[in-house]
């Protein structure tokens, strides 16, 4: 097995702060990406979608909510990739709040320090997503480019969770704490999780013990001033 495609270890392109300061254009394909794990999340080239990674096949959500397959010869400028195999399970049933599901999942994991992917399959009492809009040159921060974003709410729907949990001291690399995307079982809208709650869902949770990053090989990286995000990162996250 190549070494990339190991379960537990985590494959990243590029880092947060560089997507949220605008680096936009894409640093590796999907054909490239599947060859780092079989289960993600990110976005693509132009902030064109949300990506989500899930069994292997690629699903990008347009800016009205609606999902569609992904072709592989796109590029992105960033995602956080996994080989899915070896993971716990369990089911959580009645939770309200995306508060109260962060501290259920915590109470789940052996330890803060480590990264996890999460895959969640079941039925959502509340399901609220946001999905990126295409950005033309020259590119704006995200803080900027989310403003025209679109937000979506569903009630009692059935679907997937795909994210990860990633540690305090990531910041700047990558997002901390729970990052998800949502896809629906129908394959018909998703997004960015801004809000949810379960009525009743099995969890799969992989413990990550290595996570390996690759830094985005041009000019425009080379020439960013990629500054302290956080503030913004937060922003972009809710």
């Amino acid at each position: 097995m190549d070494e990339s495609k190991v379960p537990n270890h985590i494959y990243q392109m590029s880092t947060i702060n560089a997507l949220v300061s605008g680096l936009y254009d894409g640093c590796i394909s999907l054909n490239k990406l599947l060859q780092k794990g079989n289960f993600g999340i990110g976005t693509f080239k132009g902030l064109d979608g949300e990506l989500t990674l899930l069994n292997g096949d690629f699903y990008r959500t347009r800016p009205d909510g609606s999902v569609y397959k992904c072709i592989k010869n796109v590029s992105v400028p960033f995602a956080v990739v996994t080989e899915f195999e070896k993971y716990d399970i369990c089911n959580i049933k009645d939770c309200n709040c995306y508060d109260d599901i962060k501290k259920k999942l915590d109470n789940l994991i052996e330890s803060k320090n480590i990264f996890y992917a999460f895959y969640m399959k079941g039925t959502f009492k509340h399901m609220k997503t946001k999905t990126v809009v295409k950005q033309e040159l020259p590119y704006k921060p995200m803080v900027d480019a989310i403003k025209d974003q679109h937000v979506f709410e569903y009630k009692d729907i059935e679907g997937d969770v795909v994210g990860f949990r990633c540690p305090s001291f990531v910041e700047g690399l990558n997002v901390p704490g729970y990052h998800f995307h949502f896809i629906s079982r129908d394959k018909r809208v998703g997004g960015h999780i801004s809000d949810f709650s379960i009525k009743n869902a099995d969890i799969l949770i992989q413990k990550c013990s290595c996570f390996r990053m690759e830094l985005p090989d041009n000019k425009y990286f080379y020439n960013m001033d990629i500054t302290d995000r956080n503030s913004e990162i937060k922003k972009v996250e809710k």
